[in-house]
């Protein structure tokens, strides 16, 4: 009990006994007013006491919450630099698989040169050896030619035109079996430090392959961690929310740069055109680039079922249906093998090709001044932002970024900052 209690129920007990000595009537109600205002008292620092006991516990939840989402935090930044380092590492293992099939390419070539030039050689070592076989036969050598010049002249000078000819043949077929010769150790040089190649690029797609697969295993474990920490506190939606509000803010965030990146171009192109123009006297012919920046594009239509899906698979989740509580998707989640292309709807130019959170590794195409197609959850892109692409490009690889639990792509379409249904367009 508090010192402060006691000490009101003390003075409660001395006014009783007060009262009960017969104090006047004057002194009486002195006295309970007294006793009222002390009761008063007690109930109003009690009431003071559990005000102050609720607002240390509000407190100490704030705390609480504030550390658990500083936690949370934490994880998405970890689940971020996880998630962009498979990517990078998804890039150098393309990279790896590509050059070794060209190395294994240029060694089935060089192979190939070598079983020729084995061949070669052997068919010139042959008819050599006929050659002088029939030297040999016929007698014509050193010693024969020096008998024939003492006799009939005109028979020495045409023995010695046929004895020139064929030593000429002859040497014209040792210099060409010498050139097949040193161009197969070349070759067998060539092939020995291609092997070397392709054993080295071997070793290095076994380590990043190794090098992916833990990164991996460090992302489903902050995957797990994270789950934990949006079901414990239970926000999810919350997060889900704040996700939304962030995508709306980088896409604005990135169309102004995408607009001003296009003025920049244009000024850049119009001057490079009028420079041209003025050197070469002639009308400027613009590059394939070129000709798409001055035309830019009328956006992506009226849906009219105009466009292939960017990957084939399965709509997991449908647009406008209920991703939680009073949440709804703004796009479509397609389900597809992890490692599948995904390519652009449309022709367009890239303004965001990187990690947000929420959806993993992003890419986002504009396309004229108003449509923009959305492409979430890749385990890699394969663009980079201010590109321009064509219909039916690679853009990226489905994957499970931004904490997916299954494979698959967030497709989404967006008109004047509005996203809409994206079905409309794809057929």
């Amino acid at each position: 009990m508090s010192p402060l209690l006691n000490k009101n129920r003390n003075l409660f007990a001395f006014c009783a006994a007060f009262l009960r000595r017969g104090a006047s009537f004057h002194r009486r109600k002195t006295a309970y007013f007294i006793t009222a205002l002390l009761t008063g008292g007690v109930v109003f620092c009690a009431q003071a006491n559990d005000l102050s006991q609720i607002q240390k516990q509000i407190k100490q939840q704030e705390q609480k919450i504030a550390q658990q989402k500083q936690e949370q935090n934490k994880l998405q930044s970890t689940l971020k630099n996880q998630e962009t380092q498979i990517n990078g590492v998804l890039g150098q293992l393309r990279k790896t698989e590509s050059d070794l099939k060209e190395t294994r390419k240029m060694i089935a070539e060089t192979d190939k040169q070598i079983k020729r030039l084995e061949k070669q050689e052997k068919e010139q070592k042959a008819k050599l050896a006929k050659q002088l076989d029939a030297m040999y036969r016929s007698g014509i050598n050193p010693s024969v030619l020096e008998k024939l010049f003492s006799e009939d002249a005109q028979k020495a000078e045409r023995m010695k035109a046929y004895y020139d000819h064929m030593n000429q043949a002859r040497l014209v077929l040792i210099e060409e079996l010498k050139a097949t010769q040193d161009q197969l150790r070349k070759d067998k040089e060539l092939i020995r430090s291609q092997q070397k190649d392709h054993q080295n690029q071997l070793n290095a797609q076994k380590k990043q392959q190794q090098d992916l697969q833990k990164v991996q295993r460090e992302r489903q474990s902050t995957l797990n961690q994270l789950n934990q920490s949006l079901q414990r506190d239970q926000n999810k939606l919350d997060t889900l929310k704040a996700n939304e509000n962030a995508l709306r803010q980088q896409i604005q965030r990135a169309e102004q740069a995408a607009r001003e990146q296009e003025k920049r171009e244009r000024e850049a192109l119009a001057q490079k055109k009028q420079q041209a123009e003025k050197d070469n006297q002639r009308p400027y012919t613009p590059t394939a680039q070129e000709k798409q920046l001055i035309a830019g594009t009328s956006g992506l239509g009226q849906p009219k079922k105009q466009y292939a899906y960017p990957v084939a698979g399965k709509i997991l989740n449908s647009y406008g249906s209920v991703q939680m509580g009073e949440l709804k998707w703004k796009g479509i989640v397609i389900g597809a093998s992890g490692g599948s292309a995904v390519k652009a709807i449309a022709d367009g130019r890239v303004i965001l090709a990187g990690w947000l959170q929420g959806y993993g590794l992003m890419v986002i195409i504009k396309h004229g001044e108003s449509d923009l197609s959305l492409y979430g959850y890749n385990q890699s892109v394969s663009v980079r932002e201010g590109q321009q692409v064509k219909a039916g490009q690679k853009i990226a690889e489905v994957g499970t970024s931004g904490g997916q639990s299954r494979s698959g792509l967030y497709f989404e379409i967006r008109r004047k900052g509005i996203a809409v249904n994206p079905t409309g367009w794809l057929k």
